[in-house]
């Protein structure tokens, strides 16, 4: 089986005593479904499905006049629909550029929805996507603006209700902003430049090149924290780490 959450799948149930490969004599009914969960268990995995509201009372009922006979399922995923569904922007998302909009409108004394449109434009204006809208858009056009939105609250110093990293799409970029915007990307603090990699005892930082060292922005308490405990150890408590950046 194919597919993951969000899979469009049509489930086919057979309910009854009798049921093998080559002969169906039990009742047997089809209906359309989604993926909602999947949990990997120690033996197999648990699924749970979601029914379109107009089926649920003939699904229901089927299940209940069987409910001590065995059930046998055959899942079958619509592989096209699934992979449209996949490369739209996700529920989580968009749920992160409301935030990220909402945030912004209060500092600003703007509405969300007023300075949704004033940020949409914002953004198309510097990059090349076309305008858009939330419902639809491309999940890559909704990391983009994620990406967007957290630089522009950097930039202009707006408090977030929530920890950035919360709101991130891709964590790399994170990163990397917090490095040009000089944020601890730990608590959101000033913070300063600092190797992740050591560049080596007595060597002159000024004139060794760097580029290739990976880097971090941190504020002077995560700083000391990172170093007394070890960065993988660092790495392991808030999930953040160095990158490449040839910026100093």
């Amino acid at each position: 089986m194919g597919g993951g959450v969000g899979a469009a799948v049509d489930l086919v149930c057979s309910f009854g005593e009798t049921f093998d490969c080559e002969r169906r004599t039990a009742e047997e009914m089809k209906f359309k479904c989604e993926i909602e969960k999947i949990t990997t268990l120690k033996k197999g995995a648990k699924l749970i499905l979601s029914i379109p509201e107009e089926e649920t009372i003939s699904v229901l009922k089927s299940i209940y006049n069987f409910i001590d006979k065995p059930v046998i399922t055959e899942i079958l995923i619509d592989t096209e629909k699934y992979k449209e569904r996949m490369a739209q922007i996700s529920e989580e998302q968009r749920k992160k550029i409301y935030a990220l909009i909402r945030d912004i409108a209060n500092y600003l004394g703007d509405s969300v929805e007023s300075m949704k449109e004033v940020l949409k434009s914002e953004f198309i204006r510097g990059s090349q996507w076309d305008d858009f809208s939330l419902g639809n858009c491309s999940r890559e056009l909704a990391g983009d603006f994620i990406d967007f939105l957290i630089n522009f609250a950097f930039e202009n110093g707006v408090p977030m209700s929530e920890h950035p990293l919360k709101r991130v799409d891709d964590i790399e970029r994170y990163l990397a902003a917090c490095l040009r915007h000089g944020v601890c990307c730990v608590c959101g603090q000033p913070g300063e430049i600092h190797h992740w990699d050591a560049i080596g005892m007595g060597r002159d930082r000024t004139s060794v090149d760097d580029s290739k060292n990976r880097k971090i922005c941190l504020c002077r308490k995560h700083h000391t924290e990172a170093h007394q405990m070890g960065m993988d150890s660092f790495e392991q408590k808030y999930h953040v780490y160095g990158i490449a950046w040839e910026g100093r």
